[in-house]
């Protein structure tokens, strides 16, 4: 239950959606150098356009009465990791947004993500969290918690499957390639991109403009992290939900911004976060399933065994992800490792 562990912050690092990536309407990809000395507007676009090929086909539930049915694991993963990149591009490059757009799309990224929360949750419990505490504790009921969770689990994938099949996500779609000017090729254009600013009201189209935001915005997430960091083991776990937010917020706004830090200290820094946001995701992972746990048809005896394992599930993940974060860059080491321009 406790899989990620601190060692992952020596493992290899995913790719950054930034780097590497193909150039629109062009074959050849995109260097760090280059993507550097783009503009901050058809960098958005790019990413964007990137983001949104990742998004799955679905059925349409006014043309196919069984389409909740047919809405895969696969589809859903899929749109997360869209909805993820989404929402991190329009907040990281939001002073290049209309206001009145940039509401609008957030507000419609969180419903999609938390459409999909639910799903997500009751597939950790059934696939991660249950079978720990099985070998844990074999003497509980557990045909009837697993009739239990079944319920659960069939609400949370009706529900996710009612809106990602409804006129709202098909809308939020057709919303999305407008603002960013994307045509049928799946490729945005800036001039026809309805979401950008004029560029008299952003902080400026030069690619110095850019860096200076891109410096702004990794000093401000990573003084977010603290004093919290500091002090994880006297955190409840609301507040340590909060931290992992910020965590994932400073993690993406990392990847994205890959091209203006140093590898030297980017590596270990984006590591770092995705070893806490693990960790931390288990705690959650491990609260959400004490609230499953109080409504299961057990005795209090049971349900009272099955709570206070996950309740050191809790303190003792949480005191690694502290071990963790502790190994996060000074200030002044993830300063040097910026780049002017």
């Amino acid at each position: 239950m406790t899989r990620v562990t601190s060692a992952a912050i020596a493992a290899p690092a995913e790719v950054s959606p930034v780097a590497s990536q193909p150039v629109a309407g062009v074959g050849t990809t995109l260097s760090v150098r280059q993507i550097r000395r783009m503009s901050a507007q058809r960098l958005l676009v790019t990413l964007t356009s990137l983001a949104l090929m990742q998004w799955p086909s679905l059925p349409n539930a006014a043309q196919d009465t069984d389409s909740a049915a047919s809405v895969d694991a696969e589809a859903i993963h899929q749109l997360r990791i869209a909805t993820r990149r989404l929402r991190a591009l329009i907040d990281v490059f939001s002073p290049w947004l209309k206001p009145r757009w940039h509401r609008r799309l957030k507000g419609e990224l969180r419903w999609l993500g938390q459409s999909m929360g639910p799903t997500r949750d009751a597939d950790v419990l059934v696939s991660t969290t249950l079978p720990a505490l099985r070998g844990d504790h074999p003497d509980i009921d557990w045909p009837a918690v697993d009739a239990h969770v079944a319920r659960l689990r069939g609400d949370a994938r009706a529900l996710a499957a009612e809106a990602l099949t409804g006129e709202r996500l098909q809308a939020l779609h057709a919303v999305l390639l407008q603002a960013f000017g994307i045509g049928a090729d799946g490729w945005g254009e800036v001039r026809a991109a309805k979401a950008l600013r004029r560029l008299s009201r952003t902080p400026g189209k030069r690619p110095r403009a850019l860096a200076k935001h891109a410096h702004n915005v990794l000093r401000a997430q990573y003084v977010a992290l603290f004093p919290d960091c500091r002090q994880l083991a006297m955190l409840g776990t609301e507040e340590l939900h909060a931290l992992r937010v910020k965590i994932k917020t400073a993690r993406y706004s990392a990847e994205l911004l890959t091209p203006w830090l140093r590898k030297a200290v980017r590596t270990p820094y984006e590591d770092i976060l995705r070893a806490a946001q693990g960790l931390l995701g288990q705690v959650n992972d491990a609260v959400v399933a004490q609230r499953i746990c109080e409504h299961m048809p057990l005795s209090a005896e049971q349900r009272d065994a099955l709570i206070g394992r996950l309740d050191s599930v809790i303190v003792n993940t949480t005191s690694r992800a502290a071990h963790v974060l502790g190994r996060l860059p000074s200030a002044h080491s993830l300063e040097r490792a910026m780049r002017k321009h």
